[in-house]
């Protein structure tokens, strides 16, 4: 899935581009303590992404930098859990 979100960090305009997980993850790279983020534009190309993200924008209580690092949590978590369930997998394969 792609998401494309252009925001405004101090009146200079930012591009990102890939899934949820990488545009987040340049975007809580770009820009630093005490900038101010606005959103431009974003688009999604599932219903699922923009549920997340809607989601986790109104947790944050609208600030895009604290949903970015709760979604990066989130989804560290999932990729943990699909990483032991694969090791577990492969251990009763290979037993």
């Amino acid at each position: 899935m792609r998401m494309r979100l252009y925001v405004a960090v101090n009146s200079q305009k930012f591009k990102f581009v890939g899934n949820m997980a990488t545009a987040f993850k340049q975007l809580t790279e770009a820009v630093s303590e005490g900038q101010t983020v606005r959103i431009l534009t974003i688009f999604y190309d599932s219903k699922k992404e923009k549920r997340r993200f809607k989601r986790e924008l109104r947790e944050a209580g609208g600030d895009l930098i604290q949903a970015a690092k709760n979604y990066l949590k989130w989804w560290e978590t999932i990729q943990e859990r699909r990483r032991k369930r694969l090791m577990e997998k492969l251990a009763k394969l290979s037993s």
